[in-house]
């Protein structure tokens, strides 16, 4: 893991957050406007959601495991038919087993049993849809269908799993298990590959599982409504995963829900690899002209900006076969009953990725978490990320108020059409914009809020950008901006205000952006035509000579600009590059700017707005 090269004296004691502001709806939002006017908070509003995800199922499933009254089902190589109500128990091999009546609620105990077919689903619910099956684990299970385009296990009514045993579950031709309705699972470990979806339902709830997907031609887990759901709604469509142990590698994605995820403790490792196609091939994959946006770099493959792609020649262009993105929700789609050819989407403000808890090592293709119209919110936990596109994503909110998160790799990474971080580590590596608040809603009026947490960027795009506003209020904000080209550590279209918090962003000369006048709190905006080179160590002092902080440098940059509670009015500061000192002032304005910014003749002279006291002076950093 890559460690942030920048220290924190004891002078940067972070105050907890007071940012309170509360909607009734994540789809409501207050608007603003003007060169440094801040729009208020965003609300993901999670309650919502959370209110309907109830751990009482859980704990009945969990007992409901006896074996009392157990009809013995002997080992056949034919079809079992159960036709009862009752609790069966399996042992040995069986050449499938079906279910023969729409109102029966069996319970299967599998005790080393072994259901194969390779002509037909092995678990075959597939023609009644009240049914309900509850399955027992004890030992080591197997369920398997070597049949082309079959399900292993189809269950078209409500299908759960318990017990301390495994149950290894094969398609080579469709889905490992498929349920028509909810799946549910407690305590139970699973095994899954699959030619398709390793798990797919209407929705899945699981609790102190392991699951464990070898290998999906398509999604790892995959809960999709109905196709007559036309409204949003937290019945269906939804992932719930309490205290699961989760790994999976698919060529879909890993966790993908039409309305809500929801994760609450437990460990996942995803691996989504993607099959990349040439742009002749968009036909053969339904592909549109956007989804082209990646060249090939050697054997590799690498995003680009979408105004990048008329610099390269079609031939030049890939895009992903299908999507396959760490962890997403989507959006309800249904049949279009005048075009039966086109689908209908439902947009809604509730879709939601609620992470409360829990340890994510994900190596994506695409998106590592991805909400589509809808919310990211993580509270908890601890975060590996590396992609080839964005890491942490959203089409309207990306709140974070905790957990520690490292972004080894990613072309944007923490993305919204609003982005709050209220708290939390985080730590983003990416090859364009680190913290980018951007929406193609035209309603929306964008905006990024600081109010808490330890953020370090090293953005080879802008290091913090927002089409709207930015504002700071508390937390560290260490920003290693890009080093030349038209971007900036710091870019926001309409203004950025610093209320608090302590900030430290380099970048190039030719695009500083300034904080607005109007900020609450003093900053320092320095830049130079001379490069100050890599792993320099910056530090500012005041006119004692004591350190108020000391960064060293990722990338050589020629600004800086600097924000902290100690730089106060009338106070009298030097910055130091190493042991040279850069500059020496005294603080007369809310913003101080030194330097060749506006004044590009004179690298030391003082611009437009002007500063006190002068150069010279001080005592050097110390060790």
């Amino acid at each position: 893991m890559k460690q942030t090269k920048f220290l924190i004296l004891s002078l940067f004691t972070l105050v907890g957050c007071n940012h309170t502001e509360n909607f009734s709806n994540p789809g409501d939002y207050l608007g603003g406007g003007g060169s440094g006017e801040i729009v208020e908070s965003a609300s993901d509003d999670v309650d919502i959601v959370k209110d309907d995800f109830l751990d009482e199922d859980f704990t009945n499933l969990s007992q409901n495991i006896s074996t009392d009254g157990a009809i013995t089902i002997a080992p056949t190589k034919e079809v079992y038919t159960i036709n009862q109500n009752g609790t069966y128990l399996l042992k040995g091999s069986y050449g499938g087993i079906v279910l023969g009546d729409d109102n029966l609620n069996v319970h299967l105990i599998l005790d080393g049993a072994k259901i194969e077919s390779s002509t037909d689903i092995a678990l075959n619910g597939a023609n009644y849809k009240k049914a309900e099956v509850i399955i027992t684990l004890i030992g080591e299970n197997s369920i398997s269908s070597s049949s082309n385009g079959e399900n292993a296990i189809h269950i078209k009514g409500k299908l759960s799993f318990n017990g301390t045993g495994s149950l290894n579950v094969e398609s080579s031709g469709k889905n490992a298990i498929k349920v028509s309705k909810e799946l549910m699972l407690v305590n139970c470990a699973l095994n899954l590959s699959a030619a398709n979806h390793a798990i797919a339902a209407l929705s899945v709830s699981a609790s102190n599982c392991q699951i464990n997907v070898n290998f999906a031609g398509k999604d790892g887990i995959n809960a999709e409504c109905d196709d007559e759901t036309t409204t949003f709604t937290t019945k269906e469509g939804f992932i719930y995963l309490k205290n699961v142990n989760y790994t999976c590698e698919t060529q879909g994605d890993g966790i993908q829900a039409d309305t809500v995820v929801f994760i609450d403790g437990g460990s996942y490792n995803i691996k989504t690899t993607g099959n990349f196609v040439s742009k002749k091939q968009m036909n053969e994959y339904d592909l549109e002209t956007e989804d082209f946006k990646y060249i090939k770099v050697g054997n590799d493959y690498q995003r680009i900006a979408s105004d990048e792609a008329n610099r390269y020649n079609a031939s030049q262009l890939y895009g992903l076969a299908q999507g396959c993105k760490g962890i997403k929700v989507g959006e309800i789609e249904y049949p279009d009953e005048n075009n039966p050819d086109k689908e209908i989407t439902v947009k809604d403000g509730n879709y939601s990725i609620i992470i409360e808890n829990g340890t994510f090592i994900i190596n994506s293709t695409d998106d590592a978490i991805h909400a589509n119209s809808g919310n990211l919110s993580i509270n908890g936990g601890k975060f590996t990320i590396s992609t080839y596109d964005d890491a942490l994503t959203s089409d309207v909110l990306t709140k974070i108020n905790g957990g520690e998160i490292t972004i080894t790799k990613s072309y944007e990474g923490i993305e919204g059409g609003y982005v709050e971080i209220a708290g939390g580590m985080i730590n983003i590596t990416s090859s364009d914009d680190g913290i980018n608040a951007a929406s193609d809603d035209t309603s929306v009026i964008e905006h990024i809020i600081i109010s808490g947490g330890e953020i370090y960027v090293n953005a080879e795009g802008d290091g913090v950008d927002s089409n709207g506003s930015i504002n700071m209020n508390n937390g560290t904000l260490i920003v290693f901006g890009p080093t030349s080209g038209a971007n900036a550590a710091l870019d926001a279209d309409r203004g950025i205000v610093i209320d608090g918090g302590y900030l430290f962003a380099v970048g190039p000369l030719g695009m500083v952006e300034t904080p607005a006048s109007n900020s609450k709190q003093n900053v320092l905006s320095y830049a130079q035509n001379q490069t100050i080179n890599a792993n320099t160590v910056l530090s500012l002092l005041n006119n004692e000579g004591t350190s108020i902080f000391s960064v060293t440098i990722e990338k050589k940059c020629q600004s800086v600009i600097v924000s902290c509670p100690e730089l106060i009015m009338g106070g009298s500061f030097t910055l130091y590059g190493g042991s040279t000192q850069l500059c020496a002032f005294t603080v007369s304005s809310v913003i101080t700017k030194v330097g060749s910014q506006g004044n590009m003749g004179n690298p030391c002279g003082t611009p437009p707005g002007g500063f006190g006291g002068g150069f010279g002076g001080g005592k050097g950093p110390r060790g």
